[in-house]
């Protein structure tokens, strides 16, 4: 090994092990006899200032051994995070009441002492910023993942496929957040509250996206293919030879004519109403009704929606809901068995009646969906709002909510209530030039008169109406198929919240 020296700002190498005078000696004797004579002026004793050393390249064996030891810290750290950030609380509550008191006691911090104990006994620790992201990211995972396997039935245990990666990501971006964060400011407060804020939008944004890619894209179910599988139903049920059992025929008419009541039906008003119930009489006579009967009862209902007269179109619609109704509840003791026996009539019914209820539902949303004659007394009013006022009056029937679960009632009234920016789209949306002839003129008087504030206030009016209609129309068009088919999620937990709880539980190394 040599050691540098350096004189009179040149460096020089030389052995190790040489004290300054032989170092001094050996340096003049070196520049020859001019440099050897004593000078006037005294001469200061060179310092001998080694160089430190480049740091050793590691290996690959030495590198991979480098990064099993991490994991392995990461795996220790995370699967005693819930257990430590517990006991951090506690240990901080601890030293502020001991700091107000006077106290110069102070309680560690577990989860500081597991890292102390940890790099003792040798596992390596993150040096990079990549790899202090990348092991906060395998502590978030073994701690989402060890709190699904000790809880499976909680919050922690449902829907891993958008927790997992939620709870792993988000304290992954919150790492070099905080630590640039740190680097600018010098404070570890604005560190964690940016690294908090940040790790809650990531969080949420990763569930989201991992939640698309697990489901995949779902087809949308429409009112025909509703209407198709209960045609196909009957079809089935009534070749069978299955019929329905007198007695309930007779109820079946009996609620169709209390729906009609309950609706303010008076037959010299609604002479087209009459007329098909006196069909339905008639019907009633032969005895056991087929399928087929059943079928030409709700047709007869049906095609009174297409009259020009209102009122019986709102009877009409009351009666195709009561047939569906009816039918969507049928159990195996309202039927009379066919040709294949009791055990094939009951399988049948039992098989067909989701159909029947989905096609009762189905009519139920196609009257929120008929907006034409809604549309007719309010020209101004947009499509999207049109709809919405149809699930806000289908949310206050609590006889047609009823026919829903309680996860697609929630479903209705998120329609209802709209998203986060309705309130604000709605108030936008009034400078809608394209929403009343009011502002129409006002924006063209404005446009002439101050075209820089106008035309502006004009078209942010204009884009907030057309947004807010897609938005709505979207969620609309989303419950609807989730109504459709019986698919309606339960409520998913809060992946904005997820992501925080894991950077809480997995803190940004420093």
């Amino acid at each position: 090994m040599a050691t540098i020296y350096e004189y009179k700002g040149v460096s020089y190498e030389l052995p190790d092990g040489l004290s300054n005078d032989a170092a001094l000696s050996k340096i003049k004797a070196s520049l020859g006899g001019a440099e050897a004579q004593p000078v006037a002026q005294p001469v200061s004793q060179p310092t001998a200032q080694p160089t430190a050393e480049a740091p050793k390249e590691r290996g690959i064996v030495d590198e991979i051994k480098r990064q099993l030891g991490l994991a392995a810290r990461g795996v220790v750290t995370g699967v005693s995070a819930p257990a430590n950030i517990v006991t951090d609380f506690l240990s901080g509550a601890a030293n502020v009441g001991a700091n107000i008191i006077g106290s110069e006691k102070r309680v560690p911090y577990l989860s500081k002492e597991q890292s102390k104990g940890l790099t003792q006994l040798g596992v390596p620790e993150p040096e990079t910023g990549v790899e202090r992201a990348a092991q906060v990211g395998m502590q978030a995972l073994t701690s989402a993942g060890g709190m699904a396997a000790a809880a499976p039935k909680s919050i922690f245990g449902a829907d891993l496929a958008r927790q997992l990666p939620s709870a792993t990501v988000a304290p992954m971006a919150a790492q070099p957040v905080a630590e640039i964060t740190k680097e600018v400011t010098g404070s570890d407060l604005a560190a964690t509250i940016a690294a908090l804020g940040v790790s809650g939008a990531v969080g949420k944004f990763t569930g989201d996206v991992a939640g698309r890619i697990a489901t995949g894209k779902q087809p949308t179910t429409t009112m025909a293919d509703v209407q198709q599988k209960a045609t196909r139903a009957y079809t089935k049920v009534s070749d069978q030879g299955i019929e329905l059992s007198g007695q309930n025929a007779t109820s079946l008419v009996d609620k169709v004519k209390a729906r009609l009541d309950a609706s303010d039906y008076i037959p010299e008003n609604a002479a087209p109403v009459a007329k098909v119930l006196k069909k339905y009489e008639s019907i009633l006579e032969r005895g056991n009704i087929t399928f087929d009967n059943v079928e030409q009862m709700r047709r007869l209902a049906n095609n009174l929606k297409s009259n020009p007269d209102k009122n019986i179109r709102r009877l009409a619609n009351e009666m195709v809901s009561s047939i569906d109704d009816h039918i969507s509840i049928l159990s195996p003791k309202d039927v009379v068995s066919g040709a294949g026996g009791i055990d094939v009539a009951v399988k049948t019914i039992m098989d067909a009646r989701k159909d029947f209820r989905n096609l009762s539902r189905a009519s139920t949303l196609q009257n929120v969906l008929d907006i034409a004659e809604t549309k007719a007394l309010n020209p101004t009013a947009s499509e999207s709002e049109l709809i919405r006022q149809g699930f806000i009056t289908l949310a206050a029937n609590k006889n047609k909510m009823n026919l829903f679960s309680k996860d697609e009632q929630n479903a209705i009234k998120a329609v209802v209530k709209g998203s986060s920016l309705d309130s604000l789209l709605t108030l936008m949306a009034k400078f809608n030039p394209q929403r009343s002839q009011i502002m129409a003129g006002g924006a063209f008087a404005g446009s002439i008169a101050k075209p820089e504030i106008a035309i502006p206030i004009a078209a942010a009016g204009f884009g907030a109406d057309k947004l807010q209609a897609l938005l709505r129309r979207q969620s609309a068009e989303k419950a609807m198929s989730g109504l459709l088919t019986e698919t309606t999620p339960g409520p998913q937990p809060s992946y904005y919240t997820r992501g925080l709880l894991s950077t809480m539980m997995n803190p940004p190394q420093q």
